[in-house]
């Protein structure tokens, strides 16, 4: 059986380790503990390059808003200036707002990936270490002993991981919070 591939570098090396756990709860009817890394399973460098190409978007945008304040400035002092200053606030006001909201998300984005990176890093080493305290256990449901101590083991560690999991994707509501202001504009164009 191949060890599963997963998106984070450090649950698919948690995956490789906790292999024999796997084919032990398998073998008695415990809970999956690779399935449940799958809840954590996140591309930090991906969020990161995403945030990246925001910030660079926003830079842009801040840089195509001085560009445009300057040709209004050139363009008020013609003849209807009121008009198209009252016009060319609006536009100006709108590239900031978007400039600022490009900015936020790109810095957003990058916090995200540093702690989807942690919190997958951190589970990883909590359920190998869960594995490791059970190893003797799973050797010996391996090795077809049914005895309740060493079934109890695996069940418990199994269980074990899979609280594990729950309680780190607990952890993100903070971030599920931080998230929702971007599900809507961010700049109403007129």
């Amino acid at each position: 059986m191949t060890a599963p591939v997963f998106e984070h570098p450090a649950l698919t090396s948690a995956a490789e380790r906790l292999a024999s756990l796997r084919t032990a709860a398998g073998r008695i009817g415990a809970p999956d503990p690779v399935a449940a890394l799958r809840h954590l399973d996140c591309s930090p460098s991906s969020i990161s390059s995403s945030a990246s190409a925001v910030e660079a978007g926003a830079a842009l945008v801040t840089s195509a808003s001085a560009e445009f304040r300057n040709g209004v400035e050139q363009g008020e002092t013609g003849g209807s200036a009121e008009t198209f200053g009252i016009w060319a606030d609006t536009v100006d006001g709108q590239y900031a707002a978007a400039a600022h909201a490009a900015a936020a998300t790109a810095e957003l984005g990058a916090r995200i990936a540093s702690e989807l990176d942690a919190l997958a890093t951190s589970a990883s080493a909590e359920v190998c270490a869960l594995a490791d305290a059970a190893a003797v256990a799973v050797t010996a449901v391996l090795a077809d002993d049914r005895s309740p101590e060493v079934v109890s083991t695996v069940s418990t560690t199994c269980a074990a991981v899979v609280r594990t999991v729950s309680a780190k994707i607990a952890s993100l509501s903070g971030l599920l919070a931080e998230l929702e202001p971007l599900t809507a504009p961010a700049v109403q164009l007129s």
